[in-house]
């Protein structure tokens, strides 16, 4: 499996490294679903957190710990992606699968701009 996904968001290109160690399975279920897109939203409660709703639904997620800036997170409610772009205070541990490790300064100016126009696009692909 690779170890690596591209995210495409707005203008930027970034990299997320997967933890396949801690999240086997939801990152084996994430890589058989790409490439996937979807439309963003941003969190109200948990500031600093976009998300998207997937394709598909995982029984029984793992890695359950407090998100950070940069993890990319599964929850089972939607179903969805949410990715922390800079501090905050999450509610409860949620599924971590990734880490953004390259260009977060660019998603970052990209997921901040969410919170006032709604509806950017986001793309998920095996790192070429």
């Amino acid at each position: 499996m690779n170890e690596e996904i591209t995210i495409i968001i707005g203008e930027e290109e970034c990299t997320a490294e997967l933890l396949q160690e801690e999240a086997p399975n939801t990152c084996r279920v994430l890589v058989n679903s790409l490439p996937i897109s979807g439309v963003l939203g941003h969190g109200k409660l948990v500031d600093n957190e976009v998300f998207f709703l997937v394709p598909f639904f995982i029984d029984e997620p793992e890695n359950y710990k407090p998100s950070k800036k940069g993890d990319l997170v599964f929850a089972n409610i939607g179903p969805s992606i949410c990715i922390f772009y800079d501090d905050m205070e999450p509610f409860f541990p949620l599924c971590t699968f990734a880490r953004i490790t390259k260009n977060m300064e660019g998603f970052q100016k990209e997921a901040a701009e969410v919170w006032a126009k709604p509806g950017k696009k986001i793309y998920l692909k095996v790192k070429e």
